[in-house]
């Protein structure tokens, strides 16, 4: 798995050029939760219009959060291509959704 964190906060991930990847692996959530350090779920999956579903993750590493688009994320990776985590600034509710799941032990 090839994963750069970049000077801005971004991070990229991406398979190896012919790579295979187990069936969890192919989930690019799960990929994400496996390959990049510190990065954890932040809160529940969305629904982004009629044909998609995000998911908010956290790096505690970077105090920031980042955000997957399921359909057209998932197909981009699968496809072996590269997908861009763009680094986001953390509200209050974000901090609020923290600070709920370290009481819950949930972590983060």
């Amino acid at each position: 798995m090839l994963v750069e964190r970049k000077e801005n906060g971004d991070f990229t991930i991406a398979k190896e050029p012919g790579e295979k990847l187990c069936l969890e692996e192919e989930n690019l959530a799960i990929s994400i939760l496996w390959h990049i350090e510190d990065m954890e779920l932040l809160g529940e999956q969305g629904c982004a219009g009629n044909f998609d579903m995000y998911q908010y993750f956290y790096n505690c590493y970077m105090d920031k959060k980042y955000m997957i688009l399921y359909r057209r994320d998932g197909e981009t990776f699968r496809k072996g291509e590269t997908v861009t985590l763009t680094a986001m600034d953390l509200d209050e509710e974000d901090r609020e959704e923290i600070i709920k799941m370290k009481q819950e032990g949930i972590s983060a």
